[in-house]
């Protein structure tokens, strides 16, 4: 990690540029259910179990001690770091936050692939006398392979079905690197697409194994591995039900596994496997050994429920139910677990508005919609739908208004408002495509 003289130093950066001169931010949770975010100066110990870490609050150190279940966001790669490679972890991240994946050939230039499969194996020391500061780690092979993983599967995504192979291998690999802690012999890559023997590090018990796992069920969903994923889903999600495991993991793993037995399937069925999913989630919220854990797992049951209704809407849109079924489970969703959760009970209101659109009531559904679209507190995805609605309804609305004898030009003239809102607000999302 970047080393000061001073921790003022620290502390003036943090004014400067928000994140103390550190580029490792984490974030965490209290028991309460709190979460705070704050740099990391240096890590103690990272396990599955158990996170120790010094951290700035304020440009000050302190010594954070949690369980690893309550960390929320943390990668590690330090662009400012002393050590080597730490500094390439950071370039290949930004390299896979930019999309540049792939190796590019004229000029060569390495993308993020090759950057981590190149830290994945190295056990460079570095200059007698200058070991600690630049020597490769078991810690940096250790995120290098899980950001491979990462690379290839999203290179798979994309078109490259070769790549998705590459990362199951590599995810076998992760599991047997970390059940020890000493070196091994390993086929490691060689010029030319050959590999080598050689000794690569192992790192034991990984707090980055369940992710990786998690990986493994979506790498073999998007092969189409239907019994295969299934189980690897299942297997997670027994996993993450183990107090000290991470109730994102859960909850993740549910909501992807629900995706993929619902893609395909009539709009009544994916729906009942939302409201199932979400119902068992809600079970398992109340088993949670923390505040924090329960409100994770309550909020993903919850938006398991908007998701199903989401469904049933986006199914009405290609005319494979009427209107009346999606605003039905809308307003169920409001008048249940919406009085307790304002996103369900905002997305609810989006949905319903949304509907009555569609079913030519321009006047209740401007009501129903302008609370998301001012509120500030909906999702982006729910006030982007809801602008695009508001500036349909506001037009009906305008009509109505003609049909009473008044004057609905103001509120056509409003239209346009709303959908200028919309595209400057969110250019590349659907909503806005459809508001051209």
């Amino acid at each position: 990690m970047m080393r000061f003289g001073t921790y003022a130093a620290v502390a003036v950066a943090a004014l400067l540029g928000g994140a103390a001169g550190a580029q490792e931010m984490l974030e965490y949770a209290e028991p309460d259910g709190t979460v705070k975010a704050a740099p990391v100066d240096r890590v103690n110990k990272e396990d599955e179990k158990d996170f120790s870490a010094r951290i700035l609050v304020g440009g000050r150190p302190r010594r954070l001690d949690i369980p690893s279940r309550r960390i929320v966001s943390f990668r590690r790669g330090d662009a400012d770091a002393e050590n080597q490679w730490s500094k390439r972890l950071a370039t290949g991240r930004r390299l896979f936050a930019t999309g540049q994946l792939a190796t590019q050939a004229t000029p060569p230039v390495p993308g993020a692939e090759e950057t981590f499969e190149k830290i994945a194996y190295s056990i460079e020391k570095g200059l007698p006398g200058e070991e600690a500061e630049y020597q490769a780690l078991p810690w940096h092979n250790e995120y290098a392979l899980f950001y491979l993983i990462e690379t290839r599967y999203q290179m798979g995504l994309q078109g490259d079905k070769t790549k998705l192979a590459q990362a199951l291998a590599n995810v076998e690999e992760f599991k047997q690197r970390s059940v020890k802690k000493q070196s091994i012999d390993w086929d490691v890559p060689a010029e030319k697409g050959t590999t080598k023997k050689a000794k690569v590090y192992c790192w034991g018990d990984s707090r980055l194994l369940p992710h990786v796992l998690l990986l493994e069920a979506r790498i073999l969903a998007a092969q189409g591995e239907k019994e295969k994923t299934l189980a690897a889903f299942d297997a997670v999600i027994d996993r993450a039900k183990k107090p000290e495991t991470p109730p994102t993991l859960l909850t993740e793993a549910f909501m992807a596994k629900a995706e993929f037995e619902a893609a395909g399937q009539p709009s009544e069925q994916q729906e009942s496997i939302f409201r199932a999913a979400g119902s068992t989630l809600s079970g398992l919220a109340r088993n949670q050994p923390d505040e924090y854990g329960k409100r994770v797992v309550t909020r993903a049951a919850n938006r398991a429920l908007l998701r199903g209704a989401d469904l049933l809407r986006e199914s009405a849109e290609q005319q494979k139910v009427t209107w009346d079924t999606p605003l039905s489970r809308y307003q169920q969703l409001q008048a249940g677990e919406g009085q307790k959760d304002p996103a369900v009970r905002l997305g609810a209101q989006a949905g319903i508005g949304a509907c009555l659109v569609e079913k030519g009531q321009g006047e209740t559904a401007y009501k129903a919609l302008l609370p998301v679209v001012v509120g500030g507190e909906a999702e982006p995805e729910q006030i982007a739908l809801s602008l695009y609605y508001i500036g349909k309804a506001a037009s009906l609305f305008g009509d109505e208004i003609d049909r009473q004898g008044g004057k609905g030009d103001i509120l056509r003239a409003e239209s346009e408002r709303w959908w200028a809102d919309l595209r400057a607000r969110y250019p590349t999302s659907r909503w806005a495509e459809r508001a051209k």
